[in-house]
């Protein structure tokens, strides 16, 4: 059985990933596949554009969050990427009284 291909796989990325990360894997594909590196190449040009669009929509918030619904995917992943649902709150790692660390902690570089 073969499954159809989603635009997060035209883009080699996990669907949980941040734009940051699709940021950084849609500038690497359409760096190796520009028409400057890949002169006469019909499956280069049909490949980036292929990239192109799919960058279209899950670049943008509103977009990518639709695109995901029809996928079937959970909003969970949604938040975890900084998209809010319509009709919820955002909830903010940061009291009002000023800045207090995240949760989560790093560590150093020593």
């Amino acid at each position: 059985m073969k499954t159809e291909r989603t635009l997060y796989d035209v883009l080699e990325v996990s669907q949980l990933a941040s734009p940051v990360v699709l940021k950084a894997a849609y500038r690497s594909l359409a760096q190796s596949l520009h028409p400057d590196k890949n002169p006469g190449s019909p499956v280069a040009g049909e490949r980036l554009a292929e990239i192109n669009n799919a960058y279209g929509v899950v670049s943008d918030a509103a977009k990518r969050l639709k695109y995901d619904r029809t996928l079937g995917l959970n909003t969970a992943g949604s938040e975890r990427r900084g998209v809010v649902p319509a009709g919820q709150q955002v909830r903010s790692h940061f009291k009002a009284e000023g800045m207090v660390s995240r949760p989560f902690a790093f560590r150093s570089f020593d």
